[in-house]
C-alpha cells in the first residue's frame, strides 16, 4: 500500500536529493561540463552511487528493489536530479521506459530479474526503437528477429540510440512476422549489448553529447528474452514511448537555467548606463513570463504523477508535459542569448564564459527537447487525437 506524502516530507525528499546530487556529481561526472543539461549523458559511477543510495524506481514494489513509494515521490526526485544537472540519460531508459514497461507487460520472471539489478545500479538500458527509415513511423522499422528453435536470430540497425555506449541492456523492437501489415508483427525484446554480433558506433552531437547507432548482425537471444506477447510489440512501444514522455527532469533542468539567468542579471549583468540588468523593465517582464511558463510545465508533471498514482490514463498528458517543456528550454536559451548579449557564447573553459559556459551549452543542447522521445508534431497529434478527441 502507497503512503501519500505531505508536503513537508516531499520538500524534504528534494533536498536529500540536492544534497546527494551536490557531494556525488563532482566525484562521478568528468568531461560532461560542455552539455547544458546534463542528463543527455551518462556516468556509470553516478548511476551506480544513485542505485546505492536508493534514489532508482522508488514507486516499484519492495519485492522487486523498489520502495512501494509513489508516483509523486519519483517526480519530485526526478525534478531534483535535473535541476542539480545530474548524468540522467540511461538512468531515464531505464527506469521510465523499460522498467515501467516491463512492470505493465513483463512476467513475474522477468521483472524479478531486471528490476533489482536496475534499482542497484547495475543494470543500464537503452532503447532500440529508432533505425534509418523507422523513426517517428515506428511501424515501417525493418530489423528482424526469427525464430529459431530456443532462440530469436536478430539482424538489423538502429539509429539515434541514446546511452547504447554506456548500456547493459537495449529494449529492442523488432520484426518477427515479416508477412505481417505494417503496424503488427513487431514485437519487443531485453537484449544484453555483450552478445556477439552487437556493434555499437558513437558520434558526438552539436548539443555537446553523444548519440550510437547500433549494427546486430546474427545476434541470438533466448526466446526468453521476449517482452509481453509476441507480434503485439507496437502496442505495447506506444506504452513505452508515452512513458519516455514524462518530464521532470526537465522541469528540473530549465529552473536550474533559469535561476542561473536571473543570478546573472541581478549581480553581473549591466543595463549599459552603470546599472542592472535587473532593473530594466523589459528584462523583468520576460524573466516573469519564463517564471510563468516553467510554473505551468511543472504543474504538467505534477499532474501526471498524480493521475498515475490514482491508476488514471495520462496518455495525452504525457504528450502536454512534452511538448510544453522542450518549447520552454528553448525559450529560456533564447530570452537568455538575447538578454547577456555576446558574452553569452563563451563555452566551459573559457576565461570570459558566465555560469561556466552553462548559456551556450543549454542554446545549443535544446533544439534536440523538440525532437527526442517524439518531435513536438508529433506530440500535438497525440494531444490533438488522444486530448480533444480530435479526428486523425
Amino acid at each position: 500500500m502507497r503512503i501519500i506524502p505531505t508536503d513537508g516530507e516531499l520538500a524534504g525528499l528534494r533536498r536529500q536529493v540536492l544534497d546527494f546530487c551536490a557531494k556525488t556529481i563532482p566525484e562521478t561526472v568528468f568531461g560532461l561540463e560542455r552539455q547544458g543539461t546534463m542528463s543527455d549523458g551518462d556516468s556509470k559511477d553516478f548511476f551506480k552511487a544513485l542505485g546505492m543510495a536508493g534514489w532508482i524506481g522508488r514507486h516499484w514494489p519492495e519485492q522487486f528493489g523498489g520502495k512501494s513509494a509513489t508516483h509523486l515521490e519519483t517526480a519530485i526526485i526526478d525534478e531534483a536530479l535535473g535541476y542539480g544537472r545530474a548524468p540522467l540519460s540511461a538512468y531515464l531508459l531505464s527506469v521510465k521506459v523499460f522498467g515501467n514497461s516491463l512492470m505493465l507487460f513483463g512476467n513475474d520472471a522477468q521483472k524479478a530479474k531486471y528490476l533489482p539489478m536496475i534499482t542497484a545500479g547495475d543494470a543500464m538500458f537503452c532503447q532500440g526503437f529508432s533505425e534509418p527509415m523507422a523513426g517517428s513511423d515506428f511501424g515501417s522499422l525493418r530489423t528482424t528477429a526469427i525464430r529459431d528453435g530456443d532462440d530469436y536470430v536478430v539482424n538489423g540497425h538502429k539509429i539515434w540510440t541514446s546511452s547504447a555506449e554506456v548500456a547493459t541492456h537495449m529494449y529492442l523492437a523488432a520484426r518477427t512476422d515479416t508477412k505481417a501489415v505494417k503496424h503488427r508483427g513487431i514485437s519487443l525484446f531485453v537484449m544484453d549489448m555483450t552478445t556477439p554480433g552487437v556493434r555499437v558506433n558513437s558520434f558526438g552531437t552539436l548539443g555537446g553529447g553523444v548519440l550510437n547507432e547500433v549494427f546486430l548482425e546474427n545476434v541470438r537471444i533466448p526466446a526468453d528474452a521476449l517482452l509481453g506477447e509476441e507480434n503485439r510489440g507496437f502496442h505495447q512501444a506506444m506504452q513505452s514511448l508515452d512513458l519516455e514522455r514524462s518530464c521532470m527532469d526537465r522541469v528540473g533542468a530549465s529552473k536550474f537555467s533559469l535561476d542561473q539567468l536571473v543570478q546573472y542579471v541581478e549581480t553581473q549583468g549591466s543595463d549599459g548606463r552603470g546599472g542592472r540588468l535587473a532593473d530594466v523593465p523589459a528584462v523583468q517582464e520576460k524573466i516573469g513570463e519564463l517564471r510563468a511558463k516553467w510554473q505551468v510545465a511543472r504543474s504538467f508533471g505534477y499532474l501526471i504523477a498524480r493521475n498515475l498514482d490514482a491508476g488514471k490514463g495520462v496518455s495525452a498528458e504525457f504528450s502536454f508535459g512534452k511538448l510544453y517543456v522542450g518549447l520552454l528550454t528553448q525559450a529560456i536559451a533564447d530570452a537568455t542569448v538575447d538578454i547577456v548579449g555576446p558574452q553569452a557564447q563563451f563555452e566551459n573553459g573559457s576565461p570570459l564564459a558566465v555560469a561556466n559556459g552553462l548559456f551556450p551549452a543549454v542554446f545549443r543542447a535544446s533544439p534536440a527537447l523538440t525532437l527526442a522521445g517524439g518531435s513536438s508534431e508529433i506530440q500535438r497529434g497525440v494531444i490533438a487525437v488522444r486530448g480533444l478527441g480530435m479526428p486523425r
